[in-house]
């Protein structure tokens, strides 16, 4: 019992160093998640913090808030956090999204007035899409947005396994997902689903269902750095 008490209040203390943007865009994923959309949530502020528009994956929606995209494949997370930002009236702007942006993000990134994009999950398939400044002069002479991510922690992890959770991961893409080393992380969201964990996590509010993930997470974590360093021996 002692063991289990220390295990939740080492996951309640990562989990109480994120912001509050970070806690809202894990918030629209894991609502993302429980309606059966790509588990991708995102979240846009000012320079200073103040939340300006949170929203989430929509790509299954049939309906959706006016101002956003549902029942698309353009209806991202990061997609329908900047839809609803005000035309050129904020600058600096900061973009905290769950996942790695993927490329159609990216270009909308590049496109709004944001100044800093912060990324949980590292996304293998969308590594490097964020770099528009061979396209043209104009694209190498603007100032690319910092970025920050992925996080080396239970937190990136998490973000990363819910990812591969649900309608975005199937066919040729997981494929080429699980030749790119992410098999470990596939296969556990499939049995998270298959023993029904999944559906008695999504009744729980996301920072309860990370506490409840914990040990599952580090383990993944340590398996896949495992792997990697394997794979670096062997090249």
């Amino acid at each position: 019992m002692a063991e289990a008490t220390d295990v939740s209040c080492t996951a309640e203390a990562v989990w109480a160093t994120l912001d509050e943007a970070w806690a809202e865009a894990f918030r629209q994923a894991w609502q993302a998640l429980r309606t059966g959309n790509v588990p991708v949530g995102a979240c846009v502020t000012t320079r200073n913090g103040r939340i300006l528009h949170a929203a989430r994956n929509r790509v299954c929606d049939r309906t959706g808030p006016s101002g956003e995209v549902w029942g698309s494949q353009l209806a991202h997370a990061e997609i329908n956090a900047l839809a609803r930002v005000p035309y050129r009236q904020h600058d600096d702007l900061v973009l905290t999204t769950t996942l790695e942006p993927c490329l159609q993000c990216a270009a909308a990134i590049r496109l709004a007035r944001v100044a800093t994009v912060r990324f949980a999950g590292g996304d293998r398939a969308w590594e490097g899409c964020h770099d528009f400044a061979r396209l043209s002069p104009r694209e190498a002479s603007r100032r690319q947005p910092v970025r920050y991510g992925p996080r080396d922690d239970e937190i990136g992890m998490f973000a990363v396994l819910m990812s591969r959770i649900g309608p975005g991961v199937s066919g040729r893409f997981e494929a080429w997902l699980r030749a790119a080393g992410e098999g470990a992380t596939i296969d556990l969201g499939r049995r998270l689903q298959a023993d029904g964990t999944l559906e008695r996590l999504a009744r729980l509010e996301v920072d309860a269902a990370f506490a409840q993930l914990w040990v599952t997470l580090r383990d993944l974590r340590s398996a896949l750095a495992s792997a990697r360093e394997q794979a670096a021996a062997n090249a």
